[in-house]
């Protein structure tokens, strides 16, 4: 059966609609999917969505700083002047820090510790014109006396490092007049108390490009010592004024109340005068009568007893004066000194010499 010419155009133009059907669909097909690649974003290229574009618009258009051109030049600027003034800072704070200890034996350092405690003892003070007891051992009684013994060899870095601060410190006790040096102690620093958590953690870049962050350190003592005023402020001034990076706190005094001359005058002249005045009693009252009235209008003349207190301040009892003194070492010096290939570095921990006896 043939078909007709009819039919047969009707037949194309029914394949012609339905490619040009499927065609368009198509189009459609893909024009959606475009589209809901575009908001939505493409995981696989890492594209962000219009939707997440959107939201980092309005947050970016709301935030306290715009990012403009303008913006982002100050920002930068700031950046600069920060790491500016940081570096000036820290060349200001670390003005002060003190070379690493050479390697000493702990025969020879324990020589040297006993020689600087007795230079200490001598100092000039109020103990006898000393300025500690001669049973005072700046902190170092572990290692002095009669049971003192010999330090570990992997101590004795660390030891320099605390004898040298106490050193400053009681040197500067005594150019400010301080009257006695009673008691130090060393605050044994915490594991890892210098590095920040950045610096504890591993760094992926190795390399000989990649500088070494310097190491900050930070010991403590705590003093107990009696100054007068004139004393403990020069002392807090020289402190403060020092290059050495150092900072106190935790900070009392207290006068003891049996030392206090103005108390003790005032407790003095009230028992005199309750003496006076019980004794005088018995007197007044027998000649009462054969006093004679003064007359009106007239004055007294004998003078009257003067009831002002005079006290020395240069005389009085010092205070007593407890502080904990933080001395800082941001490894300027340390870095210096390697860089100058550690001629006056301490040898490591696995390096160290040999433990030696113990002193008798």
């Amino acid at each position: 059966m043939s078909l007709s010419k009819q039919q047969m155009v009707g037949l194309g133009c029914g394949c012609a609609f339905l490619a040009v059907a499927g065609f368009l669909g198509y189009m459609l097909f893909d024009a959606a999917s475009a589209r809901s690649k575009v908001e939505t974003g493409d995981e696989e290229s890492g594209d962000p969505g219009l939707e997440e574009a959107k939201a980092t618009f309005v947050q970016y258009n709301q935030s306290p700083i715009f990012p403009s051109d303008g913006s982002i030049k100050s920002v930068e600027s700031n950046k600069s002047q920060y790491v500016a003034w940081r570096t000036a800072a820290l060349e200001l704070a670390a003005k002060g820090d003190c070379p690493p200890p050479a390697a000493e034996e702990p025969s020879v350092f324990k020589q040297r510790l006993q020689s600087e405690v007795r230079r200490m003892g001598e100092l000039p003070g109020g103990v006898s014109g000393h300025i500690a007891a001669p049973t005072c051992l700046f902190g170092f009684e572990q290692y002095l006396g009669e049971n003192g013994i010999l330090p570990p060899s992997a101590a004795v870095p660390r030891l320099s490092e605390q004898l040298a601060a106490i050193v400053r410190v009681v040197d500067i006790f005594a150019t400010s007049g301080v009257f006695e040096v009673k008691s130090i102690q060393r605050i044994e620093p915490k594991e890892d108390a210098g590095k920040d958590d950045e610096e504890k953690k591993p760094s992926k870049q190795k390399g000989k490009g990649v500088a070494k962050p310097l190491e900050w350190t930070c010991l403590e003592y705590k003093f107990s010592i009696s100054a007068r005023p004139a004393a403990l402020v020069q002392m807090l001034n020289s402190i403060s004024s020092d290059t050495r990076f150092m900072v106190a706190k935790n900070f009392s005094f207290r006068r003891p109340e049996a030392a206090d001359m103005i108390l003790t005058s005032m407790s003095a002249k009230e028992s005199d005068e309750a003496k006076s005045s019980s004794s005088s009693s018995g007197r007044r009252r027998r000649r009462g009568a054969a006093l004679e009235q003064p007359k009106l209008g007239e004055e007294e003349t004998a003078p009257k007893k003067s009831s002002r207190l005079v006290v020395d301040p240069e005389l009085d009892a010092p205070f007593d004066v407890e502080f904990t003194l933080a001395v800082y070492d941001f490894g300027f010096a340390s870095a210096k000194a390697g860089e100058e290939g550690g001629k006056n570095a301490a040898p490591p921990d696995g390096a160290a010499p040999k433990e030696g006896k113990e002193a008798k």
